[in-house]
């Protein structure tokens, strides 16, 4: 195999995610012939084909997955490239992207993130709440450095840094007729109430999924949404109740005046944890790998995790 033309690469990886030599050639403003006759020299040198050439677009061979992966390592050995080159260990420059469930994002911020911008302020932070599927395709496919996830399903690509206990629990308002029975709550208790729930897709919505599965009861939500706000209010203007994940949310105080937190009769509540993860492997920049240690050790619901 002779030495691989890094350009084409570039030209590689378009067709791939766009799926056409079309939508390659308009994201790069060049011809589709060129695209053609790059992809043609590439398999070339590689000595194998990349794509089947199909009527609808171009579908990517087991050796095209590979050399993607490949393009993924050389772009994040140049990210950490420039970031030394221009920075170093001083902090003085730099991007990290964050991504999160909705739920831990202001105590990131309070806890962590502002204290990070305050004594390193050119250092700049994209923090994202996401799904829970979007948020582990991000860190898959390195769009983002560091994800903390409620609950997120086992992955070999994926690296948990720091776990923390967050068992799912019942929220519901003072003086809820819940409040009055014994815990912890049964899940049929919980079924005779509206219900606001996360949609599957989130942390919280894949374990309602999962306790319904395991024993064999249908929620039936007064409420769907993404936001934890939201689920929140529901609640609080309500005779409703809803699931969080404790440690996770906002901790109590003014976001859950007036609420209640109660246990919930389940190995699956009690088992849930929060993640601080990345992806296996990967070299993270200095700014990143920084922040990742700041979170580690300075965000409390892993710092009391720690031993």
């Amino acid at each position: 195999m002779r030495e691989i033309n890094h350009r084409r690469l570039r030209y590689f990886h378009e067709v791939l995610v766009r799926g056409t030599i079309r939508g390659a050639a308009d994201e790069l403003n060049t011809a589709p012939s060129v695209i053609a006759r790059q992809i043609a020299l590439l398999e070339e040198e590689l000595g194998f084909a990349l794509f089947e050439r199909q009527p609808r677009g171009m579908l990517p061979t087991e050796g095209a997955r590979h050399l993607q992966d490949y393009w993924k390592a050389c772009q994040a050995q140049q990210e950490l490239l420039v970031e030394r080159l221009s920075a170093e260990t001083s902090m003085e420059a730099g991007s990290v992207r964050i991504v999160a469930s909705e739920g831990v994002v202001e105590s990131l911020l309070a806890q962590v993130l502002g204290p990070f911008f305050n004594a390193h302020p050119k250092v700049s932070i994209e923090l994202d709440a996401l799904p829970m599927t979007e948020l582990l395709e991000s860190i898959l496919e390195d769009s983002a450095h560091i994800a903390i996830a409620y609950n997120p399903p086992a992955e070999a690509a994926l690296d948990f840094v720091a776990s923390a206990p967050a068992p799912a629990k019942l929220l519901v308002r003072e003086g809820h007729p819940l409040t009055q029975l014994p815990q912890p709550i049964s899940l049929r208790d919980i079924t005779a109430f509206p219900l606001a729930l996360m949609p599957p897709m989130y942390g919280l919505g894949r374990l309602a999924e999962s306790l319904e599965y395991a024993e064999q009861v249908k929620f039936k939500p007064a409420l769907r949404s993404n936001s934890t706000a939201a689920c929140r209010q529901f609640v609080r203007s309500t005779n409703g109740v809803t699931f969080v994940g404790t440690g996770v949310a906002a901790p109590f105080g003014e976001f859950h005046a007036g609420l209640v937190e109660l246990d919930v009769d389940h190995a699956l509540c009690g088992s849930a944890q929060a993640r601080l993860i990345v992806r296996k492997g990967r070299m993270l920049p200095p700014a990143a790998a920084r922040v990742l240690t700041e979170i580690e050790q300075g965000f409390s619901m892993f710092n009391r995790a720690a031993p």
